[in-house]
């Protein structure tokens, strides 16, 4: 490992903000999207590192900001700065003045300048060693793809999508995701891509180029590494699943708003054909979802990947994990003020039957300790918005996981169905988030979103099921039957958790995973 070196304009940055106070830096992280410590106490913020990106007329590097809350728990975050005079009406990316500046100069926040980028490009596609005041940033290129990271870049475009991370796109041909949450250990994003790119022939994923990694000098033991930057091919795209989802949703309920419906508001032959085409797409996804899961367990040479028989005591770990959750959830229901339980039209009779019904479908957990049920690896975040529509069907991006779980539990190998019902979680969402937009509902509108969503989860899981196929693969219950009950409970468990953020993040949006539950709740077990 090479030695640490000394960068002055690293030390103005630490001066510049400790001159300022902790004060303006917690404002400035607590305006990012991708800063998880929103609504915590932060006790102390400073610099911890850097990594000179340049040095010319603006110099830039690549901070990490060690986040201290109170009660002593830590986080590092990844930042690009620059020092430069501060733009009139800059207010959100200047962050701290200079001290002794004659010419005015501010840090501020240099994610939007595109040198940063291409700095950081440079350095994964050369292979080089970035060294800070302590620690060092080290670039690796999958054999074979050198050529795909040696051509210059022209344009460089920040994508907007992204809360946790912030992905930018080089020239339509290259895709970069800065990691902002500095964790040490196997990213599952970079680690399952490089598998399925080189280990496997599915194409249903970008491939992977390269990769940037942090190794934390102060750490001798394994593991003092952690990806902070994941390099991967451009795959041409009309958006994500879920905008491409309500903006076909939205075109199924238009001419249904203009009258276009019979007495018995049955739509019009031009709403069905837009409605078979539609659920035509879904499921493809449902057949590339099976065909990721397949090539997730193809693999019995390597241990991150291999296979494993599901045990009792996998069983009764995931078990008491969603014990845990319906138990807060129903407490939180049950703490809810009553005005706000008569508006959604909650009662604590029902509070108490979503407890008893969900403690009992839960049961069903343990089919999975029969038959030849395997655990493999799996998406981890599986919705819309972690799919790209291309001209001709799906791609699945982004599988680091839940971001706010531990790295260890997001590379954990569990039953993929938990992926397939966080897919058909997220067209329930979908449904009523259109209808959301449009209130008051009518009925017919109703109607045929609640058609939407039974076709599509009828032809996804059609078209999983055509891939996946229960008895001939790995990682589902010997029976189709057995595998929809283990599903049902990956639903509902599902759905308790976004009942469980809407309670402390969206109380508007409460009345969908409520609904979700409700109709679970209520559907009769395969």
């Amino acid at each position: 490992m090479p030695q640490a070196g000394q960068s002055p304009w690293i030390d103005r940055v630490r001066s510049a903000l400790e001159a300022q106070g902790r004060g303006p830096v917690i404002e400035y992280l607590q305006r990012q999207r991708w800063f998880r410590g929103k609504g915590r106490s932060v006790a102390d913020v400073h610099l911890e590192d850097g990594f000179e990106l340049s040095s010319g007329a603006v110099p830039r590097l690549l901070a990490v900001l060690l986040v201290e809350y109170r009660g002593g728990v830590q986080e590092r975050y990844l930042t690009p700065l620059s020092i430069r005079p501060r733009v009139d009406g800059e207010e959100d990316g200047a962050i701290a003045a200079v001290p002794g500046s004659p010419t005015f100069q501010w840090v501020c926040d240099a994610t939007r300048e595109d040198d940063v980028w291409r700095a950081l490009y440079a350095a994964v596609g050369g292979e080089k060693e970035i060294i800070g005041h302590s620690d060092c940033l080290m670039g690796w290129v999958l054999p074979g793809k050198q050529d795909e990271l040696a051509a210059p870049i022209d344009r460089v475009k920040v994508l907007s999508a992204e809360q946790s991370n912030t992905s930018v796109a080089l020239d339509r041909r290259v895709i970069m995701k800065l990691i902002r949450k500095l964790d040490l250990g196997i990213n599952p994003d970079s680690e399952v891509l490089e598998f399925l790119t080189t280990q496997t022939a599915c194409r249903g994923v970008p491939p992977l180029l390269g990769r940037m990694t942090y190794h934390d000098n102060h750490v001798e033991e394994r593991g003092a590494e952690g990806t902070i930057l994941v390099v991967q091919g451009f795959v041409p795209n009309k958006g994500d699943g879920w905008s491409y989802t309500l903006t076909r949703l939205e075109e199924l309920l238009k001419p249904i708003r203009e009258g276009d419906r019979d007495c018995l508001g049955i739509p019009s032959k031009q709403v069905r054909d837009k409605l078979d085409a539609f659920l035509g797409e879904i499921r493809h996804l449902g057949v590339l979802t099976g065909t990721l899961h397949l090539a997730l367990a193809s693999n019995t040479e390597l241990d991150a990947f291999r296979p494993e028989p599901i045990t009792v005591h996998d069983v009764e770990g995931w078990h008491a994990k969603m014990m845990q959750l319906l138990t807060d959830v129903c407490r939180d229901l049950r703490g809810l003020p009553v005005e706000q339980q008569t508006l959604m039209g909650l009662s604590l009779d029902e509070a108490n039957g979503v407890e008893r019904v969900c403690r009992n479908r839960f049961e069903q957990l343990g089919i999975l300790t029969k038959g030849r049920s395997a655990k493999v690896r799996h998406h981890g975040d599986y919705h819309l918005g972690q799919v790209l529509k291309t001209e001709d069907g799906f791609i699945v991006i982004d599988f680091e996981g839940e971001p706010a779980r531990p790295l260890e539990e997001r590379r954990a190998k569990v039953c993929p169905l938990k992926d397939v019902a966080g897919m058909l979680r997220s067209f329930n969402y979908a449904a009523q988030a259109v209808l959301q937009r449009h209130r008051p509902i009518s009925a017919p509108e109703g109607v045929i979103m609640t058609d939407w969503e039974r076709a599509a989860r009828v032809v996804f899981l059609d078209g999983y099921r055509s891939i996946a196929e229960p008895g001939k693969v790995k990682f589902l219950p010997d029976t189709w039957e057995d595998a929809m009950r283990v599903l049902q409970v990956y639903e509902l468990d599902k759905a308790l958790y976004e009942l469980q953020y809407e309670l402390h993040n969206r109380p508007d949006w409460l009345p969908i995973p409520l609904q979700g539950i409700r109709s679970l709740m209520h559907e009769q077990v395969a």
